[in-house]
């Protein structure tokens, strides 16, 4: 009898972002992890390998996260026992799981998460973005959760093909600061992990500096959208 895990969120990651760039995949999360509106784990990794050919990234329920990559990992090791000169890369494992959470979402059982899964498919990067209802998209950079309001329209007005590593971490650093500013559950401290061609590597987490001198934060009502101007 197949376990019900999770009828509502419990213990919840915020935004993910990812672009192409020059060399591969983008990918960055903050490292927070929050139980309802409480900030409980702050050193959370939100990003993961499977095998070495993908990268995952999540927003949402952590547990199904864990999960996720569960299913993954054990996918990728049926793979690898069959040993028929076939490796998957990041678009079969993209298909599977999106049918995965299909098939739970149609069954009351989701997993209740927003998935971004980079890696190479035919030598060439591919970036997709999935999420409880099975829903799969590909496109040259993807956000989930909040970032979708306030992020993505920054990085679909800076993103260009040929990036470097550097400029598009400096892109995405500017996504998830606005999120620190504006997101009740988004942290500043944030990790980047990439995939290139030669695998996938994560960074350290680190903070980044934020700037909380300007006037509109210290006084609201000289904000133009105050109630009471």
């Amino acid at each position: 009898m197949e376990k019900s895990a999770t009828v509502s969120p419990i213990l919840t990651g915020s935004s993910v972002i990812a672009v192409k760039y020059s060399d591969g995949i983008l990918m960055c999360t903050d490292t927070l992890a929050s139980y309802g509106s409480m900030a409980m784990f702050k050193e959370i990794p939100r990003m993961a390998a499977i095998g070495k050919s993908t990268l995952i990234g999540a927003s949402g329920e952590y547990s199904d996260f864990q999960e996720i990559i569960r299913i993954l990992r054990q996918k990728d090791t049926d793979d690898f026992i069959e040993h028929d000169g076939i490796t998957l890369n990041a678009g079969h494992f993209a298909s599977y799981i999106s049918s995965v959470m299909y098939g739970k979402r149609n069954k009351g059982n989701p997993l209740y998460n927003s998935l971004l899964m980079g890696g190479f498919v035919n030598s060439q990067p591919y970036l997709a973005y999935i999420d409880l209802y099975g829903t799969h998209i590909l496109g040259d950079y993807h956000v989930t959760g909040f970032a979708h309001y306030i992020s993505k329209p920054i990085i679909a007005a800076e993103w260009r093909p040929d990036l470097t590593e550097e400029e598009a971490k400096i892109l995405i650093e500017k996504g998830m600061k606005v999120l620190w500013y504006r997101d009740a559950r988004a942290s500043d401290r944030i990790q980047f992990a990439k995939i290139t061609r030669n695998g996938v590597e994560f960074d350290d987490p680190y903070k980044f500096n934020s700037d909380w001198d300007q006037e509109s934060f210290k006084n609201y009502s000289l904000n133009p959208l105050y109630p009471y101007n």
